[in-house]
């Protein structure tokens, strides 16, 4: 996690090579330095470090194929969670700690042991993961590939989106929450929004229309999820925008293996 004391400042362009280093390493482990002068989230490379990761995780589904979709799945899987550190994982299993625990919701959520609750729900959301991507895996690479791609890079958006929507409003008191909605602007959020539909748009051409309506059924679905989270927490926590993403990437693949 970035060092979050340190002040935001303004970027002078939002797709300026700074901001792609600021997403980099926000949303990965590859250290990469960033400029001073540049915001710290990053937030208008989002969509593309998105597209990025799920180039890279897209790798065993074209070295594997159709063939052995499965063993494709888990590795593609595998490795877009290794390249984000578990973070929105970790974000995933601390915020449904934190829902099951009632009135010590907090306590919960901040306990570095993982409670019973987040270890069930990241178990069965890395199954879904990759039970619903080794169907779309099954129907061919190009396909899959382009889910993946689309999954990571809408998913890793929706971030900046609630920052600006509701960030600020439900953002606890201290805490990478409160820091993230504060340092992410409307027209980065929206940069962001506007990389990741023109990545959708493109794979659309080597996948066709279905990876666009698993996209927007995923993301329908995550946002009626998410509203119903911050609401029973009533904050939008670090963890919280884990969550957030980690479902998105989830309901979109889901999506995409139900669509045909």
């Amino acid at each position: 996690m970035l060092d979050t004391t340190v002040p935001v400042t303004r970027a002078r362009a939002p797709a300026s090579i700074g901001e792609v280093a600021a997403a980099v390493a926000f949303l990965t482990r590859i250290p990469v330095p960033i400029p001073p002068e540049v915001s710290r989230t990053g937030a208008a490379a989002f969509g593309l470090v998105g597209a990025l990761v799920g180039i890279v995780g897209a790798v065993p589904v074209l070295l594997l194929g159709s063939e052995h979709a499965l063993l494709a799945s888990v590795g593609a899987i595998s490795i877009v969670a290794i390249l984000s550190g578990g973070l929105h994982l970790d974000g995933f299993a601390d915020t449904a700690d934190a829902l099951a625990a009632g009135s010590h919701a907090e306590r919960a959520r901040t306990d570095p042991r993982a409670g019973s609750a987040g270890v069930a729900a990241l178990a069965l959301v890395l199954l879904a993961e990759a039970a619903a991507f080794a169907e779309v895996a099954g129907l061919g690479a190009v396909a899959a590939s382009a889910a993946l791609v689309a999954a990571t890079s809408v998913s890793r958006c929706v971030a900046p989106v609630w920052a600006v929507i509701a960030g600020r409003r439900a953002s606890p008191a201290t805490g990478v929450g409160r820091w993230f909605a504060a340092g992410t602007r409307p027209a980065a959020a929206a940069f962001g929004v506007v990389t990741a539909v023109i990545a959708v748009v493109l794979l659309v051409e080597f996948a066709g229309p279905r990876i666009l309506i698993a996209v927007i059924a995923g993301v329908a679905a995550a946002t009626l999820v998410g509203l119903l989270v911050v609401r029973a927490r009533g904050q939008l926590d670090g963890d919280g925008y884990g969550y957030l993403i980690e479902s998105t990437f989830a309901a979109i693949l889901v999506a995409a293996a139900i669509v045909r």
